[in-house]
């Protein structure tokens, strides 16, 4: 079979495109764990309990919206668990760690509490995307949810509007898009330390609309820190 040629005009096209879609970029080391706070937990909507799971002594997480209280007995995948305290404050040495792998083709999220004494146990085991999107819903950062391609240890967003054209060089864009730009290297410089950035601008449409593409790389586990997902998605928003 013959390959397909590509058109001049095509190949022109996609250059242009290239060479006006600007980058704000910087890699550091991706963190696949970080240490959070106990109301890190309450933000993405678990309590976390102590008590005992299968008559034993463990600490394990229930979802806020279930109202656990003191003495209540309850079953999950067979499992018996009985609330003894809800836990207000973390006993000290304890720490609350979050890590992000991948699991099955697709992220993964865990939440693991470790003991002052280093034993660990794992609260919660869930897709990343599932959480992630649970997260913004809670904290209604709709934008991002609109925007929101695919998650593993980096997520990635892609906002679009409008159809393609001529792309615009840097010294013509809008003083939106030039600040879009800027909050993003300060976000990625200051916030996440690692992510991608890019913006391509086709000017207005007949009705004066903005046409553009921009995506979002960045790395998942800082998307779960409420200020900085909330910049990210004011970010977006400017833009529409």
């Amino acid at each position: 079979m013959a390959k397909k040629k590509i058109a001049p005009t095509e190949l022109l096209r996609k250059h242009e495109i290239a060479l006006n879609t600007f980058v704000r970029e910087d890699w550091e080391a991706i963190p696949d764990q970080i240490e959070v706070k106990l109301k890190s937990l309450k933000a993405w909507g678990f309590d976390l309990i102590f008590g005992l799971k299968g008559g034993k002594a463990s600490v394990f997480v229930s979802q806020v919206e279930d109202a656990r209280q003191v003495g209540d007995v309850f079953e999950e995948e067979g499992e018996t668990f009985e609330v003894q305290e809800i836990v207000k404050a973390l006993p000290k040495g304890a720490r609350i760690l979050v890590e992000v792998g991948l699991e099955e083709r697709r992220g993964v999220v865990r939440g693991i509490y470790r003991a002052d004494d280093g034993e660990e146990t794992v609260l919660f085991s869930l897709p990343a995307a599932e959480l992630l999107l649970a997260f913004f819903k809670k904290h209604r950062l709709h934008t991002l949810i609109e925007a929101f391609h695919a998650s593993g240890l980096t997520t990635e967003f892609i906002q679009r509007r409008g159809t393609t054209g001529k792309p615009w060089d840097f010294d013509r864009l809008p003083a939106k898009m030039r600040q879009a730009l800027r909050v993003a290297r300060d976000i990625i410089r200051d916030e996440t330390h690692a992510g991608r950035f890019t913006l391509v601008y086709f000017g207005k449409n007949k009705d004066g609309d903005d046409r553009y593409i921009v995506t979002w790389l960045l790395p998942t586990i800082y998307l779960f820190d409420v200020d900085i997902a909330e910049k990210i998605d004011k970010s977006l928003a400017a833009l529409k």
